[in-house]
């Protein structure tokens, strides 16, 4: 049926071109440069001020602590990479940082203390089982991997990259209160999805729980109370839950 209207609408407009030559023109020109026309979304760029550390800038201060993934206006989830755990780095992910731990969905931009949030970290991996995230100097001391600047896609809503110890593509998106990843594996007979409830920015959550619900789907929740590191490094007194549900596409 849409096919045939398709169709129809051309050859109506084709027997109107002799004499509205100079109209169809002008509309074609307008439409035209309306969908080439920037919006203003498309002048964002959410890597500006992705970075925690002044090493390689040879700065001390002014850094955006920012996180570079998906989310929504005032949405409950933040999905983004995390390149590292602990230090100064309330973000999670640092542009200088070589190396990549995973995926989770709570994050703050621009946090003074040495981090928050940073809970429900996934990883897609491939071959050996590791069961810590290892060093960033040393990659295969765990299931971190290594990435390219490259690789990455960076828009509003929206994030990609490859995992290159891997050859994984992660894309991430958000809705107001759902995040959404989709990964692409190679061929292989040993490809997995890790989830690690305990990490998270700047400490660990000190309890967990999980039930599994159905072959695709699972939840829980994640408890992080001052001695886990809580807010602020413990010095906001205060604790936090984390509560999920997590579907699965493919086993």
């Amino acid at each position: 049926m849409s096919t045939t209207k398709r169709n129809i609408l051309f050859y109506f407009c084709l027997a109107l071109t002799a004499l509205v030559a100079s109209s169809c023109n002008s509309s074609k020109s307008d439409k035209e440069a309306t969908q080439n026309k920037k919006q203003p979304v498309d002048y964002i760029d959410p890597i500006i001020g992705a970075i925690t550390y002044g090493k390689k800038s040879k700065d001390a201060h002014g850094f955006g602590k920012t996180f570079p993934g998906a989310a929504t206006p005032f949405g409950l989830v933040q999905l983004s990479p995390d390149t590292v755990s602990d230090g100064d780095n309330g973000s999670g992910y640092s542009y200088e940082h070589p190396t990549m731990e995973g995926f989770s969905f709570t994050h703050m931009s621009g946090v003074g203390w040495f981090g928050d949030l940073g809970n429900f970290l996934v990883t897609p991996t491939i071959g050996k089982l590791q069961t810590n995230r290892g060093v960033a100097k040393n990659p295969e001391s765990g299931y971190r991997s290594r990435y390219s600047h490259d690789t990455e896609t960076t828009e509003a809503g929206y994030y990609a990259v490859t995992m290159d110890d891997y050859n994984v593509k992660a894309e991430l998106t958000s809705a107001p209160r759902a995040g959404i990843i989709r990964f692409t594996y190679p061929e292989s007979d040993s490809s997995r999805v890790q989830i690690d409830l305990a990490r998270r920015v700047g400490g660990t959550s000190t309890e967990q729980y999980i039930k599994v619900v159905n072959e695709n789907t699972i939840q829980g929740w994640m408890k992080c109370p001052p001695e886990g590191g809580g807010w602020g490094a413990g010095q906001g007194k205060a604790d936090y839950v984390v509560y999920f549900y997590c579907q699965f596409s493919k086993l």
